[in-house]
C-alpha cells in the first residue's frame, strides 16, 4: 500500500485564494455587480443556490473524526462556517482536501498516479474572517478531521442542501498520515 503524507498548513487568505483559483472552493464575498453598484437603492446578488434535487437548505453542526483521512465529495456546494461562539480551547480542525476533481482523482489513483502534490492539509482558523467561511465547490474530495492534541473537540457548522449526499473516493492501494503544523 502507498502511505501519502500530508504536512498541514494553516489557513490563510493565501491558501484560500490558491484552493479558489483551482475552482475547488468559493470565499464569502460580495459578487462585483453588488460591489461596484452605485444604485441608491441598494443592489442584491446571488452568490450561489442548490440544485433543487438535492433538496432544500439546511444547516448543521459537527464534530470531526479522529486522525483518519476518508475522502468524499458531495456533488453540490456546501458552505463551512469557522465560528465559535462557545469559548472553549478547541483542538485544531483540520481539512485535507484534493486538488483536483473527484474523477480525476480516482482515474490518478487506478493508473497509481497520485503523489502528495494531489493533496493539501490545511489548519483551519476560527473566528477569522478572512478564512472562516468558504464554499466547498462540488465535486471536490475533502475530509474534516482533527490529531490527537490537546483541547475540546471542535465543533464547525455546515449549510448545504437538505438531501445532498456523499459520494466516497475510490482510492484503492493508497492510505494518508496527517502531520501536523
Amino acid at each position: 500500500m502507498e502511505i501519502i503524507k500530508l504536512r498541514a498548513v494553516t489557513a490563510t487568505a493565501k491558501i484560500l485564494f490558491f484552493l479558489e483559483s483551482r475552482n475547488l472552493i468559493r470565499t464569502l464575498k460580495p459578487t462585483k455587480g453588488v460591489l461596484n453598484s452605485k444604485s441608491e437603492e441598494g443592489a442584491l446578488g446571488t452568490i450561489y443556490s442548490t440544485s433543487a434535487k438535492f433538496g432544500s437548505h439546511k444547516l448543521i453542526c459537527i464534530k470531526p473524526r479522529l486522525g483518519k483521512i476518508r475522502l468524499c465529495s458531495h456533488p453540490d456546494n456546501e458552505d463551512f462556517i469557522l465560528v465559535d461562539s462557545t469559548a472553549n480551547k478547541f483542538r485544531p480542525l483540520y481539512m485535507a482536501v484534493g486538488l483536483h476533481k473527484h474523477r480525476l482523482l480516482e482515474k490518478k489513483a487506478k493508473n497509481k498516479n497520485l503523489i502528495e502534490d494531489d493533496f493539501i492539509l490545511v489548519r483551519l482558523r476560527y473566528n477569522d474572517p478572512e478564512t472562516c467561511f468558504f464554499t466547498m465547490l462540488k465535486d471536490t474530495p475533502h475530509c474534516e478531521l482533527i490529531l490527537p492534541e490537546k483541547g475540546e473537540t471542535p465543533v464547525y457548522f455546515v449549510t448545504e442542501p437538505s438531501m445532498l449526499i456523499t459520494q466516497d473516493l475510490k482510492l484503492d492501494g493508497y492510505s494518508f498520515i496527517a502531520i501536523p503544523k
